[in-house]
């Protein structure tokens, strides 16, 4: 089983990055190479949800099934496979908490790749190598959707 960890510190506060974790419309955004995410049912997550994850390996549209697995608010969210698509096995978790001047957000995923899928189209190390970056983007992309500013409203009269 392979694991990839991260830790970046967030100038956001908790609110904000457990809603860009739970905002099921941020999937997408969050993995790289994703391309398009199925929730069943849609809306914000929930224990017991399902995504199904189309990504891209190169040329090739990979599949990748999920589920959430446990949610504590403002705090902890996990996320395990569920059969079929690209792994045989997945776990990812993220931790979040405030400290002093930033939020630390902890991510760690535990997967590994389903030999019969990967093995029918795609080399192997190339999927490992895309996975793992995959995966360590994930933080920074994190930090960033948390951290943008909202827009300065409009002022009345100037609209």
């Amino acid at each position: 089983m392979t694991k990839v960890q991260s830790v970046v510190e967030i100038d956001a506060p908790v609110d904000t990055i457990w809603d860009v974790l739970t905002d099921t419309s941020y999937i997408v955004k969050l993995f790289r190479d994703a391309v398009a995410v199925k929730v069943d049912p849609p809306g914000r997550s929930f224990v017991g949800q399902k995504y199904h994850l189309i990504g891209k390996v190169g040329r090739r549209r990979i599949e990748i099934f999920l589920q959430v697995a446990e949610l504590v608010p403002k705090s902890k969210v996990v996320t395990v496979h569920t059969p079929g698509g690209l792994f045989k096995s997945f776990q990812q978790e993220t931790l979040i908490h405030p400290e002093v001047g930033a939020t630390v957000a902890k991510t760690t995923f535990e997967y590994e790749l389903s030999l019969g899928y990967v093995g029918k189209v795609l080399n192997q190390i190339l999927v490992e190598r895309l996975v793992r970056d995959n995966l360590t983007s994930y933080s920074n992309t994190l930090k960033e959707l948390s951290e943008l500013l909202p827009l300065p409203a409009a002022e009345e009269g100037n609209a």
